[in-house]
């Protein structure tokens, strides 16, 4: 190497792609989970452009980013309907490699199924998933090896959406249909205690310090915020509809919220209702500024930069860029049917 020059060896640098998770949001890339159509796409976050198109199994759920490997995780839920009118439920989980924009592999987590929450435990590399099968379970799942190390039964019938606070070595699931949150103690692999939620409770989110525990309501208008020391709910925030689903800022200084009215017309349930995002301060627990972002958001990712959020709206079959210190939908991408699980990388 002695006689090789400085300029010479910048060059060679130049060569050398860069890794898609370690882009910056001006150049990055959203993926986002189509469920009906049962794809996923890439997009170019600064101009919306679609870069690639790629078929999954059938009607791909839940999304949570390996960000230091470059990879993601898709949930395979429900084959042939919604949580609460399938037949045939999934078994599977999908890796997609970020970089070559492609699925890698496919995870079988069987005898364990319909895999809906997926939380990923950045130090340890474990993936924690919220299943329906043994009537409601967290699984642990080797992303290295691939295979499922152990789970635990919750005795819910819809483990929705999960947590972990790998600090304190606990789990939390999100339940629907019942009527508190479960604590799963994953050291010793067993349930610890439900925490009440008289309304039912929706996604599911843990500040990196593991302060807190803000959980979404299903048919309530609180936020719930869970004192995951003490496992119970210390603060209750309300709102003018159901707080949804969740993304925090990376250093954990803002909570992003989600809400949707599910309203009915004539014995249907109807998704034309116009659809929030909402900030919160974490330091103070002071909801801040509001902003209508399309019909039916489910999901939503916060890029590195905590500048720009990603949402899907859903019944719109589209996601929305938002500046977040403008509160102000600057971009609107359309997508496949049924946008659901999102990351920006």
């Amino acid at each position: 190497m002695r006689g090789i020059s400085a300029a010479f060896l910048l060059f060679l640098t130049a060569l050398i792609p860069a890794r898609a998770g370690n882009q910056s949001p001006q150049g990055g890339r959203i993926v986002v989970a189509n469920e009906h159509a049962s794809t996923l796409q890439f997009f170019d976050l600064a101009t919306g452009k679609l870069l690639k198109d790629v078929p999954t199994l059938k009607r791909p759920h839940e999304m949570v980013i390996e960000r230091e490997a470059g990879v993601a995780y898709i949930s395979i839920a429900y084959k042939d309907g919604p949580w609460d009118q399938y037949e045939s439920p999934g078994n599977q989980i999908q890796v997609i490699d970020l970089e070559k924009m492609a699925i890698t592999n496919t995870i079988d987590i069987t005898p364990h199924w319909a895999p809906h929450g997926l939380a990923f435990d950045q130090k340890s590399g474990l993936l924690y998933v919220s299943c329906e099968s043994s009537g409601g379970e967290v699984i642990v799942v080797d992303t290295k090896q691939k295979k499922v190390l152990g789970s635990v039964k919750v005795g819910v019938p819809h483990p929705h959406s999960i947590a972990v606070v790998p600090s304190l070595g606990k789990a939390y699931t999100a339940n629907k249909d019942v009527q508190h949150i479960s604590v799963v103690d994953l050291k010793a692999m067993k349930p610890l205690k439900d925490i009440p939620a008289p309304t039912g409770t929706d996604g599911i989110i843990a500040t990196p310090d593991g302060k807190y525990v803000f959980v979404g309501n299903f048919k309530g208008t609180e936020l719930l915020v869970v004192d995951p020391r003490k496992d119970e709910v210390i603060k209750s925030i309300p709102f003018d509809l159901p707080p949804s689903t969740f993304a925090l800022s990376p250093d954990g200084s803002k909570l992003y919220i989600t809400f949707h009215d599910l309203g009915t017309r004539d014995g249907k349930q109807v998704l034309d209702q116009p659809g929030f995002v909402q900030e919160l301060d974490v330091a103070t627990l002071k909801p801040g500024a509001k902003m209508e972002v399309g019909h039916f958001p489910l999901n939503m990712t916060v890029t590195q930069d905590a500048k720009t959020a990603v949402v899907d709206t859903t019944a719109d079959g589209s996601i929305a860029v938002v500046d977040l210190a403008q509160m102000k939908v600057i971009r609107r991408i359309k997508t496949d049917e049924w946008p659901h699980g999102v990351v920006v990388f």
